[in-house]
């Protein structure tokens, strides 16, 4: 039976988005954003281009930091001075795009710790300012790994794991023809960061010639 069973994996995940407004203060968010840790992610931020042409000071920040400073272009250029540490050397926009309105940020390297709400400031001298809000929501996943753990006569056991995922996956079997198989309880492990580990294993009594495991993020599903 082990040498006409292949094996599979799958993972799948999802995002939302909503908007408010605030005419005081002309803000508008937050929009919802997923990463990936340890890729790049890249937060939306526009401004209407004015006749005169001015730029405005931007200053890109997020709550709960101290300073909370993570961005700031003022006067043609970044300024260091007030940016938070654990942002530095990760956090860019491209100059060129200026002139279109586009002040979007770019974070590289996405870490655990990014998740959270950010907001993109413009200013202009003599005039309201605008806000952006954007709410970022790191996961952490791998492919599931789908392996044979037990070959005795009359069935077949396997296990799928899913390691170093954040928010904790659901682990599920399928057989040839996408039904749903019966597993045992999964066993779920956190690390000091937070990330899970999950085993699952099923046991096949019946002649089957694919089984397909699938690990998702039940959170961000669809």
């Amino acid at each position: 039976m082990c040498d006409r069973l292949l094996l599979f994996s799958a993972l799948l995940c999802c995002t939302g988005e909503s908007s408010v407004f605030d005419p005081a203060e002309r803000v508008l968010g937050p929009e919802k954003v997923l990463a990936f840790a340890g890729r790049d992610v890249t937060l939306t931020c526009t401004f209407n281009i004015t006749d005169s042409g001015d730029l405005p000071t931007v200053e890109w920040s997020k709550d709960d930091l101290e300073p909370n400073v993570i961005f700031l272009y003022r006067d043609g250029c970044e300024t260091h001075e007030m940016k938070n540490p654990d942002f530095e050397y990760r956090t860019s926009f491209v100059m060129k795009n200026l002139k279109h309105g586009d002040i979007s940020l770019r974070i590289s390297n996405v870490r655990l710790s990014d998740a959270g709400r950010y907001q993109c400031m413009r200013l202009w001298k003599n005039a309201p300012k605008d806000i952006t809000k954007v709410e970022l929501n790191v996961v952490s996943m791998s492919e599931p790994k789908l392996s044979v753990v037990s070959h005795k006569i009359g069935g077949v056991t396997l296990q799928c794991e899913a390691r170093s995922w954040l928010p904790e996956p659901k682990i599920m079997f399928l057989d040839d023809r996408g039904n749903d198989l019966d597993a045992e309880d999964p066993e779920t492990h956190q690390d000091e960061s937070g990330c899970h580990t999950v085993r699952r294993r099923v046991t096949l009594q019946t002649g089957t010639s694919r089984v397909i495991c699938r690990a998702h993020q039940l959170e961000f599903n669809r």
